[in-house]
């Protein structure tokens, strides 16, 4: 901001006549206000910078000699002391004389016939006008700044170098997203003002800008926040349309990626221009509705799902009845970490399924977690065996990684003779449980799945412990096996879920 010195206001047109009587030193202070006080005892509320108008009518009247009072006002730091006697004739005190001199502060004489109220509205006119020229720069600085794509915290630390507050920004949640704090803001004392701006983009509250200072904010402060909160809307607005943008050229990204289109030697190029670093955190998880009936809800539903995904950190692709989901955090990051975030998702995910489609099934997969963008299309194809073994399992969330052993099976589970694995009994069984609508294969599942305790599986399945007796024979005898060999047991058993995992 310029500076208006002494002697800047002394060649206004109002202040031709005046006579510079001491101080000459301190013509080169600064003006930062205008004021009268004839009481000496007004004289505690002189904050620095002032030129101080008088007729010294009160200066001996009160607790002061001439070089005491002239001592109290080199002491609160004024600019210069404009003097108008009571007479042509009078004489400006020597004490003032001297103190002006000696603490260079410059008294001048004003003439009997220059009223107070024409000087203060001069130097005041002068003032204000600097300050207004040093406000417009501040916001058009700001305003280049946002141009030159700064972002909220830039944009905060910028306001805090010009305004003595602590400055929080503010979604439209009001939670938190940002915070600067001026050198002179001290938190622990008393608040004297807290303004609350809202950011309004589009018609709607996108968030808030708030300022909380130790003193009332004059206008001009008042007026740059303001600015900041218009601006903070139209960079919401640019986030906006960008993101429309984005999200249009990532979802035929995504459709590609999760439908197998794009080579791995590819991604890496693809991913530049979204950000991601080819050595953030990945992981995949898909997720599948399943309905016996009101199937038609299941695309609003799988729409309704995203409302629960991270903007930040999920990236989905749809296809019904299933929701894949790309999941990313910036840089390296504990396993036990991003399968916490992501078992996170998932149980909103399924509560919000429950709770608001009851009759559908939910089921996820889950797939490992890599470091290298390369890998995206193996977690794919990971996330979807899991999701398979979710189904055969009848667990409604299975992490790859716990598969274990069947992983093994798993990268078979998409080749053409997959189905030459399952054991003929099983297939026997299947056949008869088609054509004679019984359920001896979910019986035989779930007697292997309690380690052949009859007993068990009949409270299972909640049928009479004889009536469990007659089914083992009846599944022993259609499917002409026994059971008592421990290696006939296994490869039922996983014949049994391999079938489950058969395309129906």
């Amino acid at each position: 901001m310029d500076i208006l010195t002494v002697a800047d206001i002394l060649k206004l047109d109002v202040l031709k006549n005046v006579s510079l009587c001491a101080g000459t030193g301190g013509l080169a202070k600064a003006v930062t206000g205008i004021t009268t006080a004839e009481d000496p005892d007004l004289l505690q509320w002189l904050s620095g910078g002032e030129v101080l108008l008088t007729s010294l009518y009160g200066a001996v009247l009160g607790p002061f000699s001439y070089s005491e009072y002239i001592q109290q006002l080199a002491g609160k730091d004024i600019s210069a002391l404009f003097i108008k006697p009571k007479a042509p004739s009078e004489d400006i005190p020597e004490d003032i004389i001297k103190g002006g001199n000696d603490f260079n502060i410059p008294i001048i004489r004003l003439p009997l016939n220059t009223p107070f109220i024409d000087v203060i509205s001069a130097v005041m006119g002068v003032i204000l006008k600097i300050k207004n020229q040093y406000y417009i720069e501040i916001q058009n600085n700001l305003s280049n700044l946002l141009a030159s794509g700064a972002r909220e915290p830039q944009i905060l630390n910028y306001l805090t170098q010009y305004i003595p507050a602590a400055i929080s920004l503010y979604d439209s949640e009001k939670n938190l997203t940002s915070y600067s704090q001026s050198a002179e803001f001290q938190p622990y004392r008393a608040i004297a003002d807290r303004i609350k701006l809202p950011i309004m983009c589009m018609g709607e509250v996108n968030g808030y800008l708030e300022a909380v200072t130790n003193h009332i904010l004059d206008e001009n402060l008042e007026m740059l926040l303001k600015t900041a909160a218009s601006l903070l809307a139209l960079l919401y607005l640019k986030k906006y349309y960008v993101a429309e943008i984005e999200q249009k050229y990532i979802s035929t990204f995504l459709a590609d990626l999760f439908e197998g289109n794009i080579e791995e030697e590819q991604l890496e190029d693809r991913t530049k221009g979204y950000g991601w670093g080819k050595e953030d955190t990945y992981s995949v998880f898909s997720t599948e509705l399943a309905a016996v009936k009101n199937t038609s809800k299941i695309s609003e539903a799988l729409i309704e799902m995203t409302q629960y995904l991270s903007k930040d950190n999920c990236y989905f692709y749809i296809k019904e009845p299933y929701l894949h989901v790309l999941y990313r955090l910036p840089g390296e990051h504990r396993p036990l970490d991003v399968y916490s975030s992501i078992s996170a998702i998932i149980s909103e995910l399924e509560a919000f399924i429950t709770k608001k489609y009851r009759l559908f099934s939910f089921f996820a997969g889950i797939s490992s977690i890599t470091n290298h963008v390369s890998h995206i299309p193996l977690k794919i194809r990971e996330a979807s065996d899991a999701l398979q073994f979710a189904h055969a399992f009848k667990n409604n969330i299975v992490k790859y990684e716990d598969m274990g052993v069947l992983r093994i099976l798993a990268a078979h589970s998409s080749t053409a003779d997959f189905e030459q694995i399952i054991p003929p009994a099983v297939k026997k069984l299947a056949a008869y449980d088609e054509a004679k609508n019984t359920q001896y294969l979910e019986t035989l599942d779930s007697l292997l799945g309690n380690n052949m305790n009859l007993s068990k599986t009949a409270k299972q399945l909640f049928i009479h412990y004889k009536t469990m007796l007659h089914r083992m024979d009846r599944i022993c005898e259609i499917a002409e096996i026994s059971l008592d060999d421990r290696q006939t047991r296994l490869d039922i058993e996983l014949g049994v879920k391999l079938y489950m995992m058969l395309p129906k």
